[in-house]
């Protein structure tokens, strides 16, 4: 009991200390904005398939919205509180097949993975999959299968190639492996109900595309850096000895465990087009478990070694993500997306403090390059229904003025325009004033401007 209140804290602590460090970042924004959406009228339950989004994490953060608290720290709270799910699954998993002191080392190496940590942090769907797909391996057949299955696949269809694996934990319960694809896909085809269920398939064309071995070497060879980059080269070590001892004792659960590194690994270097590090969070869950299987089988005082070999490098990256994160030792594909590009939201906490202090006495409108995203929906979740404030996404029009924009000015509003300055040209430069302008860590910037 002891144990678990300690590890309890040690995830609190972890995972909500600093939560609004990282900005806004641009899928963060637009989910957020769908559960506004959502939240403020039934008939858009199903907006996140306009995009060819499945709407599951929208749906739990509708209700959390109703407390009233900072939009971004509800969105990424409730990844952490899917992160616990999946420090939880980890430690009945690893019970189940195993024993307590294996499934308390796989718990506490979990809490201090830097992978882990960063996802629980962010308002993304990564870290609900990783929770969801860990669970459905513990029920492995029947209404738990059916039922976490479903929501997996609720949160993004890519957990399939988890799914589809889970029958080889319990080869001959067939009939309850049938229920549990009855119950997924029963679920799971209630989105039809929307007219845009297509899109789903239409938008992963953008992700995926046909099995092509053409650069399948080097995708691997970027795959594995990425998750060298987050795991390091002791945990890397001690899971491939782990497997070479499985090997050697036939120990089958090993080796059936690791077909949820390998095979999702393998596949997705195969098919995808567009990929990121954190498509691959949840077969972290797998390797810590086999990690942890190895380690209790060695000496006390070589575990304990291993162990400190391991969190030693952990702690330290887990420090930066904890007081700056742009210090943290993240492969270039994290911080560009983060840090460095336009889809980070450096400065839009001070425009909207900015707007908010502004005399009522007129209205104003903000418009934003582009229509989707950390622009305008990284301003747009705060000022939705605002009585003085308009947020206007405007794309890029050519001359740098919409039409938006044109009759704010007609109908004597304050215009302003929020902008990165290598992403939007506005050429009539004189009837801009620079209100202030927000550096990102890669040197891009983002412009705030009064137009006239």
């Amino acid at each position: 009991m002891l144990l678990a209140i300690i590890a309890v804290l040690a995830f609190g602590f972890t995972r909500l200390y600093n939560l609004d460090l990282i900005p806004i970042f641009a899928d963060e924004a637009i989910y957020i904005r769908w559960a506004q959406l959502m939240a403020y009228d039934w008939h858009h339950l199903f907006v996140p398939l306009t995009d060819g989004k499945t709407p599951l994490f929208m749906w739990l953060l509708v209700p959390l919205l109703r407390f009233n608290f900072d939009l971004l720290i509800t969105g990424r709270v409730l990844s952490a509180a899917a992160g616990l799910g999946t420090v939880a699954g980890i430690y009945f998993l690893t019970k189940k097949l195993f024993e307590v002191k294996t499934a308390r080392l796989a718990v506490g190496l979990a809490l201090f993975q830097p992978f882990l940590l960063f996802y629980d942090r962010l308002s993304l769907t990564d870290s609900l999959l990783t929770a969801l797909i860990v669970w459905a391996a513990y029920f492995a057949t029947g209404v738990g299968l059916g039922v976490f299955g479903a929501a997996a696949l609720l949160v993004k269809p890519s957990a399939l190639s988890y799914l589809l694996l889970l029958p080889v934990l319990k080869l001959k319960a067939w009939r309850r492996h049938l229920t549990a694809g009855i119950i997924t896909f029963t679920i799971y085809n209630l989105l039809r109900l929307s007219d845009s269920f297509y899109m789903i398939k239409q938008r992963s064309l953008d992700y995926l595309q046909g099995p092509t071995l053409q650069h399948w070497s080097s995708t691997i060879q970027v795959f594995g850096g990425w998750l060298l980059s987050y795991l390091g080269w002791p945990l890397i070590i001690i899971w491939l000895l782990a497997l070479v001892i499985a090997a050697k004792f036939r120990e089958k659960k090993i080796g059936i465990l690791s077909l949820f590194i390998i095979l999702p690994f393998l596949f997705l270097a195969l098919v995808g087009k567009v990929v990121y590090p954190r498509y691959l969070l949840p077969i972290v869950p797998f390797i810590l478990i086999i990690v942890s299987w190895g380690l209790v089988r060695l000496p006390k005082q070589l575990l304990a070694l291993l162990v400190a070999a391991i969190l030693a490098g952990w702690l330290k990256f887990d420090y930066y993500l904890l007081t700056d994160p742009v210090k943290a030792p993240l492969v270039r594909a994290e911080k560009e997306q983060f840090f460095y590009s336009w889809a980070a939201g450096y400065g839009l906490p001070e425009i909207r403090q900015y707007l908010l202090q502004l005399p009522g006495d007129k209205p104003v409108v903000v418009a934003t390059e582009g229509s989707f995203g950390t622009l305008p929906n990284g301003l747009e979740i705060y000022f939705s229904g605002h009585p003085t404030v308009q947020i206007l996404g405007v794309g890029f029009p050519s001359g740098g003025m919409s039409q938006g924009m044109d009759q704010a000015l007609v109908d004597n509003k304050r215009l302003f325009l929020v902008a990165n300055y290598d992403r939007f040209t506005f050429p009539s430069s004189d009837r801009l004033k620079l209100v202030n302008e927000y550096p990102r860590p890669g040197g891009e910037r983002l412009l705030f401007y009064e137009v006239f």
